[in-house]
């Protein structure tokens, strides 16, 4: 009984955490071709630009091809300029495993 209990209560924190997205780290700019301060940039209004309306998204929502496509739609609500459309999407497309 008691380890029904302690698991529930760990399903209920999990549950209400919090998700954030991934940290970029010199591999994954590495691996996209892109600058880690470009992709750290990108993460950080992503944080402040998106997750003002919606919860936060995660780059592994939509595949690589899709997010520019997403970003577009979303854009012009959000008040983006084209240098952070394009940071925001170059880290969603970079931190994409789809």
């Amino acid at each position: 009984m008691r380890r029904v209990v302690l698991g529930l209560l760990f399903a209920s924190a999990a549950a209400c955490t919090p998700r954030t997205p991934p940290m970029a780290t010199a591999s994954d700019a590495s691996r996209a071709n892109v600058e880690l301060a470009q992709l750290q940039e990108g993460r950080k209004l992503l944080l402040g630009k998106c997750a003002g309306c919606h919860k936060t998204p995660m780059p592994d929502e939509h595949s690589a091809a899709e997010w520019p496509k997403m970003i577009d739609e979303m854009a012009d609500r959000s008040k983006l300029d084209l240098a952070q459309r394009s940071l925001i999407e170059k880290y969603l497309v970079a931190m994409s495993t789809k």
